[in-house]
């Protein structure tokens, strides 16, 4: 099974996720009518034998307005929730957590070493560089969450950097990126808005029992009222948590077999198995083990590396035992150590310079052949540009500066009188860097400053991305490296959208997307045909001719592509590595396109090399 296969799995657990929520709501509001109609035809027989039939149908309509004002009560709560979770994609789970974002440019050596050990991960994998978030916590822990890989976050504990080595780290942050290269995160996040509907029962239920334990009367009307509230609190307080059990066991049966999944998947990230083998063994060994005190922790204890939760909670776990998690990443027996080692080492590893290979987990093409290496490092003082917003905002617009003196000093000036005074400062400084750049090192770089551009706020990334449109724009044409740049950009600076459906224009969005890649080609017409010949696509134009279209129009149609159903966009992705790969090798202007496609379309990238 391959990345995309994971990813069509996840969107049918989905489906299944919404099935078995409908059953859990649906007897919960069973349960609630026969209480209701038991109620009500005790009260209505005074003592003397009832026909139930006749009691049934004479309280429909009462027991149709309980069953909706439930079903209303426990769908918008989820909505609630779901709306909540998804305003801010994976940062607002983190912060949910009580989550504090590492900022790109820290000078704190154990958040640097966890900065570096992500950025390596996420060139192993193929993703974008997610933003990093460090939980205050004793336990050893971390987790993935977000919509998409374009807005994914990593969370570290405290406990999980302290008793850690960096061979540790760095097999438990590969398992988070497992979570989000085969599309668990999205589920994830669903499975906390359905589960947090139910619970809704019984938070409402307390309320009622809170508010009954602080009133008092001596009126008997008004006591009699208060014992029906009282009724009906913990009758709600106890059908809420039966309907939240029913959903942990949900929880637990979803996550599970993912977690041996990640595991698996860390090991060919990391090609080290006693890395992540050794992190879980320190969590048998721990004071706090996994644990995590965050109050909603148990309502997201599925997202995590551990099993995050303790006592009652515990029986619905969303783990497998530790001791089955090592035995099947190790084949070895379980030992637990007694004094776990705890890791002290800060070194820093240049993330274009991380020798990978390929992992076979995301079912790409391998180690795509490209001239000249892309391995090459990033120069050190531009990789710190990058890692901080003002100065990746300054790398970018950097990057779209006219390579004339002339105009570039124009252009210059321009912006100097219209950007934000850091965003001027970070410019004046890199813009001479970049301008002596290797070509091939400037789309890798962006791509490294995309995390940063994220924390931007609001009105400083519309104005970034406003500027650079019209820096791109100013010569009246787009060239493939300014429609890269452009792609990244707005991978960073835009907030999430979701894609439109793209119906009967799918055929000319795949041609017009294999056109772009073909031209960059020595033989574009047998570079287009490679592509039509590997994707299988129909609907495609079936010549270069037919299918070309501008940057502006392509733009658009990456965007409608991105909502794709995983299988086609498996089919895309064979067709731009058979047309780029036909001549036997593929060159920086298609690396660059690559790159950017790779980042619009949600798919990881095979390393290059």
């Amino acid at each position: 099974m391959n990345f995309f296969q994971y990813q069509e799995t996840a969107k049918r657990n989905t489906l299944w996720l919404l099935v078995m929520f409908a059953m859990g709501v649906a007897s919960i509001i069973l349960v609630i009518d026969m209480l209701v109609l038991v109620g009500v035809g005790v009260a209505e027989s005074e003592g003397k034998p009832r026909d139930w039939n006749q009691v049934v149908l004479h309280n429909l309509p009462l027991l149709a307005g309980v069953s909706a004002f439930v079903g209303l009560l426990v769908g918008g709560a989820s909505l609630f929730r779901l709306a909540e979770l998804g305003s801010g994609g994976g940062a607002s789970v983190a912060e949910m957590l009580g989550g504090r974002v590492i900022p790109p440019e820290t000078i704190d050596p154990t958040e640097k070493k966890i900065l570096n050990i992500v950025e390596e991960m996420a060139i192993a994998s193929g993703v974008p560089v997610p933003r990093v978030y460090l939980l205050e916590e004793e336990g050893i822990n971390a987790f993935a969450a977000g919509w998409s890989p374009s807005d994914a976050v990593i969370g570290i504990t405290r406990g999980c950097v302290e008793a850690l080595n960096r061979d540790e780290l760095q097999g438990v942050v590969a398992h988070e990126f497992s979570h989000i290269l085969h599309g668990d995160m999205r589920l994830n996040i669903r499975l906390m808005g359905l589960l947090f509907g139910i619970f809704f029962l019984s938070v409402i239920g307390e309320t009622l029992l809170r508010s009954m334990a602080y009133s008092s009367s001596s009126d008997n009307k008004k006591n009699d009222g208060k014992a029906v509230v009282f009724f009906i609190g913990l009758l709600l307080f106890i059908l809420g948590w039966l309907g939240y059990f029913f959903g942990r066991l949900i929880q637990a049966a979803i996550s599970r077999q993912r977690e041996f999944l990640a595991d698996a998947s860390a090991v060919q990230f990391t090609r080290n198995p006693q890395g992540i083998g050794n992190a879980l063994r320190k969590i048998a060994g721990w004071d706090t083990g996994s644990r995590l005190k965050a109050p909603h922790a148990a309502e997201a204890s599925h997202l995590f590396f551990g099993n995050a939760i303790s006592g009652i909670f515990a029986l619905f776990a969303t783990h497998p035992p530790l001791q089955e998690r090592i035995q099947r990443i190790e084949g070895s027996s379980f030992v637990a150590p007694e004094n776990p080692e705890v890791a002290t080492a800060t070194e820093t590893v240049n993330p274009m310079a991380a020798g990978f290979a390929p992992t076979k987990v995301s079912g790409l093409s391998g180690t795509v052949q490209y001239s000249p290496a892309a391995s090459q490092q990033l120069p050190d003082d531009l990789s710190a540009f990058a890692r901080e917003p003002a100065g990746a905002s300054a790398l970018l617009l950097g990057m779209l500066l006219s390579t004339d003196p002339m105009n570039r000093k124009k252009q210059l000036n321009q912006l100097l009188g219209r950007l934000d005074p850091v965003i001027n400062r970070e410019l004046l400084k890199v813009e001479g860097k970049i301008a002596t750049l290797a070509r091939q090192a400037k789309i890798p770089l962006l791509s490294l400053a995309v995390p940063s551009l994220k924390m931007l706020s609001k009105q400083q990334s519309a104005s970034v991305l406003a500027l650079s449109r019209n820096l791109i724009q100013e010569d009246g044409q787009v060239d493939f490296f300014e429609f890269c740049v452009w792609r990244i950009a707005r991978m960073g600076l835009e907030a999430q959208r979701p894609p439109r459906p793209i119906g009967a224009a799918f055929g000319v969005a795949v041609g017009g997307l294999f056109a772009a890649f073909a031209e960059l080609s020595s033989n574009p017409e047998v570079s287009y045909l490679a592509a039509i010949k590997a994707s299988q696509l129909p609907k495609c134009p079936p010549t270069l001719a037919g299918a070309k279209v501008n940057y502006q129009q392509l733009d658009r149609m990456m965007d409608a592509l991105a909502g794709c159903d995983p299988v086609l966009r498996e089919r895309i992705f064979q067709g731009l590595l058979a047309s780029a790969q036909q001549d036997g090798r593929i060159t920086i202007a298609e690396a660059d396109l690559l790159r950017a496609t790779c980042m619009s379309l949600q798919i990881p990238l095979p390393p290059l090399s």
